[in-house]
């Protein structure tokens, strides 16, 4: 009884309830808010704009706020503004390429060798869905076309919407639909029976994870509307794909891409617009006539003031008395023209990705070190993205294909060796080497020392290293049937140098 009666005096000893301190910050001798650690915090008259600017809302109650502002400008500047064109240019060029990112079949045998006669059979319905028709349920776009639309969307309105159509009328059971982000009322933000909250036309579980989007059914510009009571349409997450590149957590929709350079951009041009009609009016006008009031009668009911003149070459002029020439001097556009645009554009491409050169196709004063590690570095931002687009579109909708091209027979191929066939894999595009002869040194030796595979580098190039090395296979296999050699002859001796082409490069130089 000695530990039961030690536990019921533990239990029934008196419950003593303690205050938890009030946590109080004292200001630290000198501490004022110039004497801040922190520079960035400070309050003074330098920072008060600043100040003034920062907010501690949450990420949905920031992009609330200025939602459809940002879009509508962003979609203004892709209309009117030429180098937010090139921009949007740039990324369907660089991202999704001449050809699209292509969909690489990994299916294998049962001893998991490849099974190539099962990719070819994958890989050739996919791309017959590709065909414009095909894809999506208006049949106006190819997947190719389809791909570049949804980048420019989500690019310029920050988020994007695609529908993926089960049981569509066609031979694969399955279309496409891509549908305008205005359609997702931002405006709708309640709470539902069920314990589920709408944030801005996403309905979200309590960890928040998309449940279903409600869509507006009509277009909110467009000029016929529906009722009030059929106003929304419930269309279930595992259904619709809403896509958006995050920029803070619980964020519910997304923003333009251009929003960190497209005001530079707009004071840009209008700068530009301003120097050109300047520029304009002073090639066009040469000079003005002042007159003196004391040799000038007063000008009639029907008199204007103006001097008529008709001007030819070779020819003089004899003012009137108390009419005076003088030359209109215009300094437009002005010396500082051109370097405070090229320092407006370095601000905007800093802040939406492509590096100014490209960005401004602007060469000038570009060495081959430069220029190569500028795009390196710009190559790196448009893999990035590449991935970011087969993570939210291309695997998404390659796994919902084939499970509706196996349930509707256009894959004749048997369900219980799905696991397989299942995989696939995406290849983006890639690039020509930068400097062809020492990346080509380089990319031997690697393969050489065993620290890349040949596989690498193809992959590099946005093709598949199998198919390449089956196509290797068959090339020397027909060129043996024909009798050809296909060994790539060894370099010959180097020629030695004569006087004669010393004084050629001489002469080059």
């Amino acid at each position: 009884m000695g530990f039961f009666s030690d536990l019921l005096r533990v239990r029934t000893r008196p419950v003593r309830v303690r205050e938890e301190p009030t946590l109080t910050v004292e200001k630290a001798p000198g501490a004022e808010d110039g004497q801040r650690a922190f520079q960035m915090a400070r309050h003074t008259r330098l920072t008060k704009s600043w100040s003034q600017r920062t907010g501690y809302g949450d990420a949905n109650q920031e992009i609330y706020a200025d939602h459809q502002s940002l879009m509508a400008r962003a979609r203004e500047q892709s209309i009117n503004n030429g180098y937010a064109k090139r921009f949007y240019r740039l990324l369907k060029q660089n991202v999704i390429g001449s050809f699209g990112i292509q969909m690489m079949s990994k299916a294998k045998t049962p001893d998991g060798k490849p099974d190539r006669e099962r990719r070819r059979l994958i890989e050739g319905e996919f791309w017959e869905w590709c065909e414009k028709g095909n894809c999506d349920v208006t049949e106006s776009y190819s997947f190719w076309q389809f791909q570049r639309l949804w980048l420019e969307t989500m690019a310029r309105d920050g988020e994007v919407m695609v529908r993926m159509v089960r049981n569509f009328p066609n031979r694969w059971g399955f279309a496409l639909q891509i549908l305008e982000i205005d359609r997702l009322d931002v405006t709708l933000n309640t709470w539902l029976s069920n314990g589920n909250r709408i944030r801005m036309g996403v309905e979200r579980n309590a960890w928040e994870a998309p449940v279903a989007y409600w869509l507006l059914k009509s277009h909110p510009g467009d000029t016929y509307q529906t009722r009030a009571e059929d106003k929304y349409e419930r269309i279930s997450a595992t259904e619709l794909l809403h896509s958006f590149d995050p920029w803070r957590p619980h964020q519910a929709r997304g923003f333009t891409w251009t929003h960190a350079g497209a005001l530079d951009l707009h004071h840009l041009g209008e700068y530009r617009s301003a120097e050109m009609v300047a520029a304009e009016m002073g090639a066009k006008i040469t000079g003005v006539y002042e007159q003196n009031a004391e040799f000038v009668d007063d000008p009639g009911e029907e008199d204007d003031g103006e001097i008529d003149e008709v001007i030819e070459s070779g020819s003089s002029k004899l003012l009137p008395y108390g009419v005076t020439w003088k030359p209109y001097n215009n300094t437009h556009p002005s010396t500082n023209f051109a370097p405070f645009t090229k320092s407006g554009l370095r601000g905007v491409s800093a802040g939406w990705g492509p590096s100014y050169n490209k960005l401004a196709q602007d060469l000038e004063g570009v060495n081959f070190s430069s220029l190569r590690s500028g795009e390196l570095d710009e190559r790196d931002f448009y893999k990035d993205t590449q991935q970011f687009v087969i993570t939210e579109l291309h695997k998404r909708v390659g796994k919902a294909w084939l499970e509706m091209a196996l349930l509707k027979g256009a894959l004749r191929l048997p369900p219980r060796e799905f696991r397989l066939y299942s995989e696939i894999e995406w290849a983006p595009r890639g690039w020509d080497w930068v400097d062809p002869s020492k990346d080509s040194k380089a990319a031997s030796e690697s393969i050489g020392n065993r620290t890349r595979t040949r596989g690498w580098y193809i992959r590099a190039q946005g093709l598949d290293p199998d198919e390449v090395f089956v196509e290797m296979a068959e090339e020397e296999a027909r060129l043996r049937e024909l009798g050809l050699s296909f060994q790539t002859p060894a370099p010959g001796p180097a020629k030695p140098e004569t006087p004669d082409d010393n004084e050629d490069e001489a002469g080059d130089g």
